[in-house]
């Protein structure tokens, strides 16, 4: 590791508790399905899928083919539900990587069709239903005519039918995400009619998971909550005060110090000249900027943390750099770990705060961490 200039670690443990809270708000029934689309919301996808399989989840899902042919040349075996669009001429690798495909599309239909009528082997499809966020999803008054398309072809079968949620983690009134339901209580009620009645049901975010037991059916597909983040302060503010539960942060991200110097007052540092000292001042050039995930938005608002304290971030964010401030740690050293998100004693960096910094989301974060670093579990 002492190699590594920058990179991100994992925890094993936080990731095993957040699933074990999933356990518990489901019960042992219901199918939990973590999402690790995003390069795993960017903690690593093929190490931190391992993990929660090993800490008790049942299924992953996943955005693109090419995610769950990574996992399978991974060794992963656990049943993995392909949640984007498949091109048709991938299908036949979906089928192939013994997959579970989300459908709304006829033309795909068809070329599935194709395929595994001339291949002879069985694919599985989930319908996605459109119940009112107008993404993906097959319409109510066209479900009737889409399920009998699949019913033409022998060897795919229904195995399941989902929807997505609008808005259940941003509304302190569910009125839309009972109206949904709703809708998606008659799309199964139509699969019924058509003698289709998939076993695995599942519209449930994290939120959702986490709070309303009437959307979870047979199976869930928590997100953001896996590793430890919570999708809104409303969400957050709801779990902990009815059932007391705290989520943990899995992610810290680190690198180490490139270069001190001490440079005048009244120098200006970094691109535009955007900061000016005030006094005689210690600078610490980190390896790290926009290009590794380090937002541009984060110039003279945020900070690390090294040897327990903060160090401000001075100037404009670089495209590979990024300086800070580190006067009041005169105990800095050169190729001292420094700490971008995480904690270390009392000092930290969280991901809601450095989300709040940048004017964004605490989704976008994490996964905006460069791929090619390395994620390590810990």
């Amino acid at each position: 590791m002492k190699s590594e200039l920058t990179w991100v670690e994992v925890s094993r443990a936080a990731l095993k508790k957040n699933i074990q809270i999933f356990r518990k708000s489901v019960g042992k029934n219901v199918i939990i399905a973590p999402s690790v689309k995003a390069n795993a919301y960017g903690h690593g996808l093929i190490e931190t899928t391992k993990t929660i399989l090993q800490a008790g989840a049942d299924w992953v899902c996943v955005n693109a083919l090419f995610e769950a042919g990574a996992l399978r040349n991974a060794g992963v075996r656990a049943p993995i539900y392909i949640k984007g669009y498949v091109p048709h001429k991938d299908l036949p690798e979906a089928v192939d990587r013994d997959t579970d495909l989300v459908v709304y599309n006829k033309e795909s239909i068809q070329a599935l069709g194709r395929y595994t009528n001339k291949a002879k082997k069985n694919a599985r499809v989930h319908i996605k239903i459109e119940t009112g966020n107008n993404r993906q999803g097959v319409l109510l008054d066209t479900l009737k005519d889409f399920v009998q398309t699949i019913q033409k072809y022998p060897y795919i079968e229904i195995t399941g039918a989902a929807t997505h949620f609008a808005d259940i983690e941003d509304s302190p009134d569910q009125k839309y995400a009972n109206y949904q339901l709703e809708n998606f209580q008659k799309g199964i009620e139509i699969l019924k009619a058509c003698g289709v009645e998939p076993p695995y049901l599942h519209c449930a975010n994290s939120a959702a998971t986490l709070l309303y037991p009437n959307t979870h059916f047979t199976m869930v597909r928590p997100g953001i909550a896996t590793y430890g983040l919570w999708p809104s302060e409303l969400i957050a503010r709801r779990v902990q005060k009815k059932f007391g539960i705290q989520l943990t942060p899995a992610l810290s991200w680190k690198t180490r110090i490139a270069q001190i110097k001490d440079i005048p007052a009244g120098s200006y540092v970094g691109y535009g000249c955007t900061y000016k000292t005030k006094r005689r001042t210690r600078l610490a050039i980190l390896p790290v900027g926009y290009y590794d995930g380090y937002d541009r938005g984060l110039s003279n608002k945020s900070w690390a943390i090294i040897r327990d304290k903060k160090a401000p971030v001075r100037g404009r964010v670089c495209m590979n750099i990024t300086m800070v401030d580190v006067s009041n740690i005169p105990e800095a050293r050169l190729e001292d770990e420094v700490i971008l998100l995480g904690r270390d004693g009392k000092a930290g960096m969280s991901i809601d705060e450095m989300a709040a910094l940048a004017d964004t989301i605490n989704y976008e974060i994490p996964t905006r961490i460069r791929e090619s670093i390395p994620r390590v579990i810990v």
